[in-house]
């Protein structure tokens, strides 16, 4: 602070001893070129009188060169002369006319913070409907006709269109006749299983049959072979009934194997059954399917509402999925979308006061109460999602609409600031601030809301300050400074 004002009073005492030098060579120059008209004049004097006479005299030194020598040896003299003026002071009213006048401070004009005391926060919002559904179509045709025009009123479950779809109708036939085909296989494929289950039923039978005669004929042997050790009966007699205990023993043991043959058989067919009825399934799923699908070539409301968009031409082209054919509006009551700014967050709970205008309608603005929040900041653009539901049987508000909400607030007192006293800095948001000794502080405030004209300052600012308006970058810390008087006129315009 001290260097800065030593040096510009040096500064100024630099410009005062050019000035003084100024006006010294001046003189000196207007004296010299007074003293070289007189000697022109003599020299001239002198030569006329002397060609009158004597003839021609010596050539005398020329005017510029006089001048210029007697400005090298005067000049030195003339600037200590007034450095030594400035340094004692000035020693007469005539010095102290030609010395230049003290550095003059710079002039701003101020201005003041105001109290915001305000307790409502006015927000952008948006009419949406209470329930939106764009129409599109399930199936591939031509549309053959449409029932309900723009702005027409539908209620729930109405047709709405109706499409031609030959290509799915041959589909759905085809997949029918594919079933009774299916049906017709798993009929035959269940009088196979039948038969297979009394084939089975037979070789069983015949089994036992052969089994008995086995044991039979063991028992006949046993005999037999007592009577050989007797000797009632011969040898032979004895082998041949041996050799038919071996003949029922395998003959059992093939119809032990038709049985399992046939058991197999039976397992096979059950398989072939299972399968088919399978197939006969799958081919239903898809009739059920394409009958569903028939379902769709007329378009039904979902609810009750109202049309707002339509599309639908009759005989053109219907992709399924694609061209919306209508868009229908819930209108009996509406939804008034708000993005609510993190700092007032934690105001906008349910059952919080608003008042929705639209600016555009003469109607009054309408009180209401927050019915649901988000209850979390979206990241993207810090904001919370609330909403506020309206009835709107008489029609009166419209979806898409843009209105103001004004959100009921905790009353905190907060300054606002002209927006031509902000300076921004690379450390941020400043204010010029005037002190009492008119010396400038560049303060760092936090801003708030910017409400246009005004801005209010969340911190940095106590309410008593002097303002700079439009503060420059030559305004420094502690530099001092002239209030400029305004005019009545002049303050309310600033406002």
């Amino acid at each position: 602070m001290h260097t800065a004002v030593a040096l510009l009073d040096r500064t100024r005492d630099y410009f005062q001893i050019a000035h003084s030098a100024s006006l010294l060579f001046s003189t000196v120059s207007n004296r010299l070129n007074s003293f070289v008209n007189n000697g022109k004049r003599v020299i001239n004097n002198e030569t006329n009188g002397n060609n009158e006479t004597n003839g021609p005299k010596p050539p005398q030194p020329p005017r510029k060169q006089i001048a210029w020598l007697a400005s090298a040896f005067l000049a030195p003299a003339a600037l200590g002369a007034a450095y030594e003026t400035m340094r004692n002071g000035p020693s007469s009213n005539e010095t102290t006319e030609h010395v230049a006048p003290a550095l003059v401070a710079k002039t701003v004009a101020i201005d003041h913070p105001t109290q915001n005391t305000s307790s409502s926060v006015a927000l952008p919002a948006t009419f949406r409907p209470w329930q939106s559904a764009t129409l599109h179509a399930r199936a591939n045709g031509y549309l053959a006709a449409w029932h309900y025009d723009l702005g027409e009123s539908v209620n729930a479950g109405e047709i709405m269109a109706e499409i031609e779809t030959p290509e799915l109708d041959q589909e759905l036939a085809t997949a029918v006749a594919l079933v009774r085909e299916s049906d017709a296989a798993t009929a035959q494929a269940k009088a196979e299983r039948a038969e297979a289950e009394a084939d089975l039923k037979v070789a069983e039978a015949q089994l036992i049959r052969v089994k008995a005669e086995a044991e039979l004929s063991r028992s006949q042997l046993v005999r037999r072979d007592e009577l050989l050790h007797r000797k009632i009966i011969s040898r032979e007699e004895f082998d041949t009934f041996a050799t038919q205990v071996e003949t029922r023993t395998s003959e059992v043991a093939a119809a032990e194997s038709d049985v399992v043959r046939r058991k197999t058989n039976l397992e096979t067919r059950n398989a072939v059954i299972d399968a088919r009825m399978a197939t006969t399934k799958s081919r239903q799923a898809a009739v059920e399917r394409l009958q569903e699908l028939q379902g769709f070539k007329r378009i039904v409301a979902p609810f009750d509402g109202v049309v707002v968009r339509r599309t639908a031409e009759v005989g053109s082209l219907v992709t399924a999925g694609q061209a919306p054919l209508f868009v229908l509006e819930d209108l009996s009551r509406v939804r008034v979308q708000v993005h609510v700014p993190q700092t007032y967050a934690k105001q906008a709970r349910p059952g919080a006061l608003v008042s929705i205008r639209i600016p555009e309608s003469a109607s009054p603005s309408v009180d209401s109460t927050i019915t649901r929040a988000a209850e979390s900041i979206d990241a993207t653009n810090r904001t919370m999602l609330a909403e506020v539901e309206l009835d709107n049987s008489l029609r009166r508000f419209q979806p898409g609409t843009y209105a103001q909400l004004s959100l009921q607030t905790s009353d905190v007192t907060s300054w606002t600031i002209p927006s031509n006293t902000l300076s921004m800095r690379v450390a941020g948001p400043h204010v010029a601030v005037v002190d009492a000794q008119n010396r400038i502080e560049l303060r760092p405030i936090r801003l708030g809301r910017d409400l246009g004209r005004r801005i209010v300052a969340v911190e940095g600012i106590r309410g008593d300050e002097r303002l700079v308006v439009n503060p420059g970058d030559d305004l420094v810390q502690g530099l001092q400074i002239q209030i400029r008087q305004q005019t009545n006129e002049q303050k309310v315009a600033q406002r």
